[in-house]
């Protein structure tokens, strides 16, 4: 490995200084110069198009298949509520451990995850609006109790 020597003279990595290159201007030529370049060239206009028509844009299309339907609503409570059931028989039995029940845990945030999701479109409808926030809410306070560790022993 190579250290760098203070005292050394840096050495010209290209070999030729570019300043020596340059030719020498005296003071007051520049003025000239600048001139005579301005005057020599003739002002030419851009060729002008004209711009493409916008008939050959396609207008942009949204589909509508992503807002769920009712059924897929009712469908996905129906799927965290029934997981919910699950959890808590697990909860309940004495031989299940709370490893064994944190993969449900998992399943409940992952299913709350998606109703959530789709719950932006129910907006309008109440009875349905109301299930839903309340199966949200009941899921999310199961997930913090168990997360926080309401449900250990020691």
């Amino acid at each position: 490995m190579e250290t760098i020597d203070p005292n050394k003279p840096i050495v010209n990595v290209t070999g030729h200084n570019q300043a020596e290159s340059r030719p020498k201007v005296e003071k007051g030529e520049f003025d000239a110069i600048f001139r005579q370049a301005v005057d020599s060239t003739e002002f030419k206009r851009p060729k002008t198009e004209s711009a493409p028509f916008l008939s050959g844009i396609r207008p942009a299309h949204f589909s509508s298949e992503s807002l769920p339907s009712e059924k897929m609503l009712v469908d996905r409570v129906q799927r965290l509520i029934d997981t919910m059931d699950v959890y808590q028989q697990k909860l309940i039995a004495s031989g299940a451990t709370l490893k064994d029940i944190q993969s449900l845990v998992q399943q409940i945030a992952t299913e709350s995850e998606s109703l959530s999701a789709a719950s932006t479109a129910v907006d309008g409808q109440n009875r349905l609006k109301t299930i839903v926030d309340q199966s949200l809410t009941l899921a999310s306070m199961e997930i913090a109790k168990f997360n926080s560790g309401f449900y250990n022993d020691g």
